[in-house]
């Protein structure tokens, strides 16, 4: 199986992409005309999309499995050559794991502002525990740029001397 999505996985991902497009267009085509004369609140009802919106979610998630299940077998098949991949991982996990932790939960005035517009629009509350994954997130983020930035840098003054 493997051997087989190898040498012809992505043609059978980009036919099968292919085939819900055109599937898409068959079905929201004919229906077009029609939307455009709908009120603006019956457009958001309309169902005409739903199809292509659902499919998209589908194959985005089959995509993530696919994704998953993959690294898994790469991993175990060659745990040896995969150590360095996991260290990297696992370095990845404690540097968001400080970020987090590290989080203040203290809000500015304009990030306040936008919780509560978020509030009224969404009818949703922002928790502690959302902003603090929020803010270890950009930390996360920001501490990779560096690092990547910082690497780049030192790389290629390595290879200037070599």
């Amino acid at each position: 199986m493997y051997n087989f999505l190898v040498k012809n996985g992505q043609a059978l991902a980009f036919g099968l992409g292919a085939l819900i497009v055109i599937v898409f267009f068959a079905m929201v085509i004919p229906n077009s005309s029609g939307f455009m004369d709908l009120a603006r609140e019956e457009q958001y009802t309309t169902t005409m999309f739903n199809f292509g919106l659902y499919m998209s979610v589908i194959l985005i998630v089959v995509a993530a499995v696919a994704m998953l299940l993959f690294g898994l077998y790469q991993i175990f098949s060659n745990l040896k050559g995969s150590v360095k991949g996991l260290i990297g991982f696992a370095a990845l996990i404690v540097v968001f794991i400080i970020a987090y932790s590290s989080t203040s939960t203290d809000v500015s005035p304009a990030i306040a502002d936008s919780m509560e517009k978020f509030r009224v629009a969404q009818d949703s509350v922002i928790t502690d525990n959302q902003l603090k994954m929020i803010g270890g997130g950009i930390t996360t983020a920001l501490v990779l740029a560096a690092v990547a930035f910082v690497s780049f840098i030192v790389f290629e003054i390595i290879n200037f001397f070599k």
